[in-house]
């Protein structure tokens, strides 16, 4: 009887957590300082990026990034952001916390970007992506954000 019980738990546990998850994710969850780094292309051109972003927790961010495209390095700028978080639910029972996030560089000539991404346990980890196409150029970023 106890294997069983322990066997009861460990499963109602697996059963549970995903549902908690799925209600802790609203903007107010995403608060604090997240280091970043990123990489890509710019035009068929590899570049790199590392910054600092301050979620404030009610759907707005701000912080700073430094980039290097080709291997020209561009100065540290600000950047301003609007970002919302939803559960998506991804079969299996089990949901995850999807970010959206729009953000604006205006020193790299009001460069605007819709990001996508993934929250971990805890919001301690973020995965994102972003991808903008024109007829001049084409961007593409993938990057990690890690809460400080």
């Amino acid at each position: 009887m106890r294997k069983f019980n322990v066997y009861a738990t460990i499963l109602m546990s697996g059963m549970i957590v995903p549902h908690l998850i799925a209600a802790d994710c609203s903007n107010a969850d995403l608060r604090g300082a997240y280091s970043f780094e990123a990489s890509g292309t710019y035009g068929g051109v590899p570049f790199a990026a590392a910054g600092q972003t301050i979620y404030n927790g009610d759907g707005t961010a701000e912080g700073v990034i430094q980039a290097s495209v080709g291997g020209a390095v561009f100065p540290v700028a600000n950047w301003t952001a609007t970002y919302s978080l939803s559960p998506m639910s991804i079969g299996g029972g089990q949901t995850v916390c999807v970010l959206k996030k729009e953000m604006t560089i205006p020193s790299y000539k009001e460069l605007q970007l819709t990001f996508f991404g993934s929250a971990g346990a805890d919001f301690k980890e973020l995965r994102f992506i972003a991808s903008k196409s024109n007829q001049a150029s084409s961007l593409t970023v993938s990057g990690t954000a890690r809460k400080q």
